[in-house]
């Protein structure tokens, strides 16, 4: 053999296998050349293959992400079974961009048919949304624009889900589009909402959710000020008679954003508990809850439900060098300094602010290390997370427990 053969062998894609080596197959005799798959590079759906029933005919369908060396741009390929149970390309499409960022499947249209939403990512740093509709062995794109963040969610509460997009503004506000796709297929914008310039300078998350009162609701986390280090959040729900997105009414816009200001950048909201409702991350006032610690950063959190009479949910301590969240008992707010052990390495503990008493030993360490005497909570950023209780430590909770008081949020 060689040696450009050996380098065209490393070269070449390797074969697949079952479905997925009869869609690659199929797809490169229909090109007359080897395809070069396209991976997503977050989501759910990580894989080039999708195998789904896409038009709702009850036989399963697939589309394949690919580029070639004459494609600037990736390339969706549908592929339907013929009578001979062979995949056969029906169509392609190109995509957007270069780089596929994620893909999910919706339920857009009444029907049992699904839509295919494929975020793009362009060289420049650029986001464009298509969302493609398979009908009849027929692609088609029935949107197509730039966008910061999206959510496919049922917000109007009609059954299907809706597609929200966000975006920035050029004077640097946000812009909240609500869109629902109408009986001849294509989107129509429901509702419009901007957040001003002066309160936001940029879209950093969104998340929706069912209320305490059962009322769907949408959750905006925004950068602030000029540097957009800081986060605040907008809360909102789909008024029925106006057809717009509206601020909730259980606290006001202006009583949020401060509530909700944070100088933590990836602490944003989520549905931490998995009730459906999504929760706001806050920090407390520092009166009775001090941080003295200088090895680790770490921050107290309280999590709230601001769609319910009583909105405190959770109360914990986020580290950010792991990201992740530990509950500790609602009880102890109040009275709390974290600081540094003095007796074990790369330990912080706990201790009570008016009698010093130790309440709560944390610490990392190796994956493989022994958990005797202590609580093991999880393996984070490939070390384990201990902890040990105080002595003197008393819950009256009798619904917490330790061992499962971690939360990643990654």
């Amino acid at each position: 053999m060689t040696e450009n053969m050996q380098v065209e062998e490393l070269l070449r894609a390797p074969r697949l296998s079952g479905d997925y080596g009869a869609l690659q197959n199929a797809l490169n005799d229909w090109l007359g050349e080897s395809a070069q798959l396209k991976y997503p590079m977050q989501g759910d759906l990580l894989s080039p293959f999708l195998l789904q029933d896409l038009d709702g005919d009850g036989e399963q369908d697939a589309a394949v992400l690919y580029t070639t060396a004459q494609s600037s741009n990736v390339c969706i390929a549908f592929l339907q079974r013929d009578e001979e149970n062979r995949w056969k390309v029906c169509q392609s499409i190109e995509g957007l961009a270069d780089t596929v960022d994620n893909v999910r499947l919706a339920q857009l249209q009444d029907g049992s048919s699904m839509q295919m939403v494929v975020g793009y990512l362009a060289a420049q740093g650029d986001s464009y949304l298509a969302v493609y509709s398979y009908e009849n062995g027929q692609v088609s794109a029935i949107l197509e624009q730039s966008y910061e963040q999206y959510l496919v969610e049922d917000i109007t509460g009609g059954g299907n889900q809706d597609l929200i997009l966000m975006s920035t503004l050029e004077d640097g506000g946000v812009q909240i589009e609500l869109l629902t796709v109408d009986r001849d297929g294509s989107f129509q914008q429901v509702a419009v909402m901007g957040l001003s310039a002066d309160k936001f300078s940029g879209c950093a998350s969104v998340a929706a959710g069912l209320g305490a009162d059962g009322k769907h609701y949408l959750v905006l986390d925004g950068w602030t000020g000029i540097s957009g280090n800081n986060l605040a959040t907008v809360l909102l729900r789909f008024d029925e008679e106006s057809q717009q997105m509206i601020p909730a009414d259980q606290i006001s816009t202006s009583e949020l954003y401060s509530a909700s200001l944070r100088n933590v950048p990836n602490l944003v909201s989520r549905d931490l508990d998995g009730d459906g409702t999504v929760e706001i991350p806050t920090q407390p006032d520092e009166a009775g809850l001090l941080n003295m610690s200088q090895s680790r950063r770490m921050d107290f959190i309280v999590w709230m439900d601001y769609t319910s009479p009583t909105p405190e949910k959770s109360f914990g301590l986020l580290d950010e060098e792991t990201n992740c969240y530990i509950e500790l008992p609602a009880e102890w707010e109040g009275n709390l300094l974290l600081t540094d052990s003095t007796e074990i390495d790369a330990a912080v503990e706990l201790r009570t602010v008016d009698e010093n008493e130790l309440v709560l030993t944390l610490r990392l360490v190796s994956a493989s290390a022994s958990a005797a005497g202590w609580t093991r909570l999880g393996v984070v950023a490939s070390r384990q997370m201990q902890a040990k209780l105080g002595e003197g430590a008393v819950i009256t909770d009798q619904t917490y427990r330790l061992s499962r008081s971690l939360y990643r949020l990654n």
